[in-house]
């Protein structure tokens, strides 16, 4: 069973560590290769959640594929985690240190959602309007959405701001079948 609030404590623990230790860039790069290998190689991930697999094999594997690739207090982490039985919140933990480090560093991920590729000009047009009102760091993640006929659809966070023709449509489409305006005698 995969608990977020979990992994959440365990990210929580190193990233305090890491800030301890003065380390927070090397790892985070550490923890961004970890969980790429976790979600793009599905036969690592079977491999350190099968119950089949003894611990020091587990341990052993991970070790041959990190040792040289990570800092030395990942490796110990990751050690720590398996040992604990917690490999099968391996990327959960990871992403949860990812969190912790993009509010530590204000980053906030950005959303654009439009219907062609935006040229560059708009792009950080909206990236420094964004940056203006949000007051922190913003990455942009572009994606194209055929659907939205044009406009843009930004989110972040947990706000959606929908300028997309698509979905002033879709307003438009609720307020015609909304039938309150309607004088019922």
């Amino acid at each position: 069973m995969r608990k977020p609030k979990l992994a959440r404590r365990y990210a929580k623990a190193f990233f305090e560590f890491s800030q301890e230790q003065d380390k927070v860039e090397d790892i985070v790069k550490d923890i961004r290769l970890i969980d790429e290998v976790c979600t793009e190689n599905r036969e690592f991930r079977t491999i350190i959640c099968s119950p089949i697999v003894r611990l020091d094999k587990k341990i052993d594997i991970v070790n041959e594929i990190f040792k040289s690739r990570v800092n030395k207090i990942t490796l110990q982490y990751l050690t720590l985690i398996f040992k604990k039985g917690r490999e099968y919140q391996l990327d959960l933990i990871c992403q949860e240190y990812d969190k912790l480090y993009r509010a530590y560093k204000h980053i906030v991920t950005l959303y654009v959602e439009s219907a062609e590729v935006l040229e560059k000009e708009i792009i950080e047009i909206i990236r420094q309007k964004v940056k203006t009102y949000l007051e922190m760091e913003i990455e942009i993640v572009e994606q194209i959405n055929p659907k939205l006929i044009g406009g843009v659809r930004l989110q972040f966070n947990n706000y959606l701001l929908d300028a997309s023709i698509q979905g002033y449509m879709d307003k438009l489409r609720k307020e015609l079948v909304d039938k309150s305006y309607e004088v019922s005698f």
